[in-house]
């Protein structure tokens, strides 16, 4: 499967959307570099929500973040209900509950959820929900723009559509 066949996915998060175009990303790293930055002020990709997956060619990269499941099996499967989504649309963590299990990073058809190195507890995308000039990660990514945000679903989901119908044109 070549990668230009699909290249976006869509988190939605209220009005708010991250357009992920997997094409376009270079695996810079950025993206997680911010997000660490955004939630635990510290330089340390390993203490991002957001994971760049090289594939086996190297000059292909999937940006993995939480695309926040209408019906999302990571609520349901945690054992003391530490896993809530916010008014914003996020699926997050509570860390007062969380016991550190990973049954929602297990049950997770992306393997979303990264676990917090420190803490040893899940954390997913919160669509950096205190910063007024939206997620760090999308503006880390504009020179590239594999990370968008954008306000319109209908244009999201168009775009969602037409590239998944050209990758099962491809599949077929």
């Amino acid at each position: 499967m070549n990668i230009s066949n699909f290249t976006g996915t869509v988190l939605e998060k209220g009005n708010n959307h991250i357009f992920i175009d997997a094409a376009r990303c270079t695996g810079c790293h950025l993206c997680e570099i911010a997000c660490s930055m955004a939630h635990h002020r510290i330089c340390s990709p390993k203490h991002s929500r957001i994971k760049i997956h090289a594939l086996r060619n190297p000059d292909h990269f999937i940006p993995v973040i939480c695309q926040a499941c209408d019906d999302a099996p990571c609520i349901k499967v945690c054992p003391v209900n530490a896993r809530t989504r916010e008014h914003n649309g996020t699926v997050t963590t509570n860390d007062e509950r969380c016991i550190g299990c990973r049954a929602c990073l297990y049950i997770c058809h992306l393997g979303s959820p990264a676990i917090n190195p420190d803490s040893g507890q899940t954390m997913t995308c919160d669509m950096c929900t205190d910063e007024r000039s939206g997620p760090w990660c999308v503006t880390a990514c504009r020179t590239e723009g594999a990370l968008r945000l954008f306000v319109d679903s209908d244009f999201t989901t168009r775009i969602t559509k037409e590239q998944a119908a050209r990758l099962i044109k491809h599949i077929v």
